[in-house]
């Protein structure tokens, strides 16, 4: 497994070890970083996508299937 090395303050180092062992708390944010970064490019896609393929939608159409929905 690589290893990395950063510099923190020390307290930067105490308030991380309030979390936990420091490498695990690392570990974790750089997953969740990870996570977050992977979600806002999906976004970023969703949106381009939308913006390359409008979708009209016409009210009472939606008011019908509302109206279905509850009758079943």
């Amino acid at each position: 497994m690589p290893t990395i090395s950063v510099r923190i303050s020390d307290e930067e180092r105490r308030k991380l070890l309030k979390c936990g062992p420091v490498s695990e708390t690392v570990r974790d944010a750089i997953e969740f970083y990870l996570t977050e970064r992977k979600k806002r490019e999906f976004v970023r896609k969703l949106k381009q996508l939308q913006a390359e393929h409008p979708v009209k939608v016409d009210p009472d159409e939606i008011v019908r299937i509302i109206r279905e929905g509850r009758q079943h």
